[in-house]
């Protein structure tokens, strides 16, 4: 075997094999949704990044806070998506009388169950969000403790509601909550905690472009083209704009996202980050502001490249990387804490040990982990986020330095589990394994006795458990140190075994 590439297929494996087929599932999800808000991202190596001295921090960075907030905390949905129905079309072809029987009915999921909620439902809640209780300085001082080091926050998800006060469109609040603005206390808070400022917003806007899209999800008219296009209401279109209107209304659409940007650009100080999530779904939906309009505005931010095509940064959502993403990149894998981007409150959190797993993995390739959470409709987050970040604080207490400013192996060493690199010191990481594709505690495997090896050209000075400073037993043969770990010592979380060269 290749030295060199010996990690990459058991990286691979440790990060990959927790999905199964349920990462296929997650993976045409993904790509669905992304279609549907006209993401082309650029996943090469030849990404053309920042060089701004004041851009630099992301690569160490490690660990972030994915904060998805907005309309649907009202009735504890996920963020924008639950006004889409149609996902089960995808797959089944219907005949004639089906057709005409999913429409008359909307019966859109195959159950006889309507949808969730319409858009129309769905933007209404905009009456009831009003959150007396938002707290975001508990949020970032919480999230510091544990850990992170930079976080995002959703200024407008696709749903289209803007969180601060906006004097672009009429759906922010300033139409209705009598122009609170929810974005400058959160950047404030991560100021004053230390954390690196990130601000999510989607060009795409399905309130602005209303009376201009179909509500079903995008890849049902490839399986069944006879559906129609169906309103706010989830009824066919009866009437659709000429084309005077739809020039008209695309020449609003850019003008009120560039005018948006702006306003996110200018009013709170330096932003450090910039997380786009599609383009305006109209000519060249992708300009309507460039990156170098925005970086004319903030010098030294980061974007990703989900509305250009190119950015700082390539982004993996909800599967990490299929293959090592190269060492002369800067990455980023988000995925939520729980199944559901924006519902914290009643969605299970995922077991500490898969999350640990999934972000000293992504660390181990030298990518960032953006971790997401879901505040309620008052404006806390719900005491299991606060429960799950105390676990990793404490999980940082012991085991913060294996992945706090280190860096990928040297090239000419290698490992059979995901480890990191700083100074003479080597950090090999031991994670808990769990059955038929779960994340949960309960889907946890027992712990058992585990060897792990290190293959490097030098000889090893000290041997332990990061954790504990408990010595390990270790056999040299060659350069591989073959390093034993009882069961006896394990954990429930991740393990790091630092070998000293």
């Amino acid at each position: 075997m290749n030295i060199k590439n010996k990690l990459l297929p058991l990286t691979v494996v440790l990060l990959v094999s927790q999905f199964g087929f349920a990462q296929n599932k997650d993976s045409e999800r993904v790509k669905s949704e992304h279609g549907m808000i006209n993401i082309s991202e650029e996943k090469s190596s030849n990404n053309q990044r920042t060089k701004h001295p004041d851009a630099q921090w992301f690569p160490d960075a490690g660990f972030g806070l994915f904060i998805h907030w907005g309309l649907s905390s009202v009735k504890d949905l996920d963020a924008s998506w639950p006004m889409i129905p149609g996902r089960p079309l995808v797959d089944k072809k219907l005949d004639e009388g089906e057709l005409q029987r999913v429409v008359r009915e909307k019966d859109y999921n195959l159950n006889g169950a309507p949808p969730k909620i319409t858009p129309n439902e769905y933007w209404a809640m905009a009456k009831e969000f009003n959150p007396q209780q938002y707290d975001p300085d508990k949020w970032i001082k919480a999230a510091k403790e544990a850990g992170f080091t930079y976080a995002v926050l959703t200024s407008r998800h696709h749903e289209g509601f803007a969180m601060w006060p906006s004097n672009y469109g009429n759906f922010s609040t300033k139409n209705y909550m009598g122009g609170k603005d929810l974005i400058k206390p959160f950047v404030e808070a991560c100021r004053k905690y230390g954390l690196k400022v990130g601000l999510y917003y989607s060009p795409p806007d399905w309130y602005f472009d209303r009376e201009y899209m179909s509500f079903l999800y995008g890849r049902v008219y490839g399986t069944n083209p006879g559906l129609p296009k169906v309103d706010g209401d989830l009824n066919p279109r009866t009437t659709y704009p000429n084309e005077e209107q739809k020039r008209k209304h695309q020449e609003a659409y850019g003008a009120m996202v560039k005018g948006q940007i702006e306003e996110l650009l200018t009013n709170y100080g330096k932003i450090d980050l910039l997380w786009f999530d599609g383009k305006a779904p109209i000519p060249n939906g992708n300009n309507v502001i460039t990156q170098e309009e925005i970086r004319r505005l903030q010098p030294g931010i980061l974007m990703n490249p989900r509305m250009h095509g190119k950015g700082d940064f390539i982004t993996f959502e909800r599967n990490p990387p299929k293959a090592d993403p190269g060492r002369d990149i800067w990455a980023e894998f988000c995925n939520p804490w729980t199944n559901s981007w924006a519902n914290s409150n009643t969605v299970p959190f995922r077991s500490n040990a898969f999350v640990l797993g999934e972000l000293v993995a992504a660390r181990a390739w030298g990518v960032n982990y953006l971790l997401g959470v879901g505040p309620t409709k008052e404006g806390y987050l719900p005491q299991p986020a606060y429960d799950n970040m105390e676990v990793v604080r404490d999980w940082m207490k012991l085991n913060g330095k294996s992945i706090k400013g280190t860096k990928r192996l040297p090239l000419n060493e290698s490992a059979s589990v995901p480890a990191t690199a700083l100074g003479n010191t080597r950090y090999l990481f031991a994670i808990p394994e769990f059955k038929n594709n779960g994340k949960f505690d309960k889907d946890m495997l027992p712990l058992k006795d585990l060897t792990v090896e290190l293959t490097a050209s030098q000889n090893p000075k000290s041997v332990k458990l990061l954790a504990t400073g408990q010595k390990l037993d270790y056999k040299k043969k060659d350069k591989t140190i073959q390093i034993m770990l009882p069961v006896s010592l394990r954990s429930k979380l991740v393990d790091v075994v630092a070998v000293e060269l």
